[in-house]
């Protein structure tokens, strides 16, 4: 007896959900990449095994999926390393000292 695949599609699209945005980020780069590689052959594997479309379609949706939920654990890893931290510099070469100069602060250049 054998798990009917759009079954065994729908467990992995969960699981790749979960990846994506339940399961902790790891802030190790390597551990992170790993697991990107993960969410996306779950999402290419889950749209193969569902068949909703013609083969190249169902590869199409699933990379896509997959490349949408990759950028998003990318964005919550970015979080997750600079959480609580605070971009300090104030030289006057930055962008935002130069601008807070024309619009009335102490510095005049």
């Amino acid at each position: 007896m054998t798990i009917p695949t759009p079954i065994l599609g729908a467990i992995s699209v969960i699981l790749a959900l979960l990846l994506t945005f339940v399961f902790r980020i790891q802030r190790g780069s390597l551990a992170a990449r790993f697991w990107d590689f993960v969410t996306l052959v779950l999402f290419v594997a889950s749209a193969w095994w569902i068949n909703y479309w013609d083969p190249l379609s169902n590869l199409i949706v699933g990379v896509v999926a997959g490349l949408v939920a990759v950028v998003i654990r990318d964005i919550r890893l970015w979080a997750a390393r600079f959480r609580g931290m605070v971009y300090r510099r104030t030289h006057r070469y930055y962008w935002y000292d130069r601008g807070f100069g024309l619009f009335g602060g102490r510095r005049r250049y």
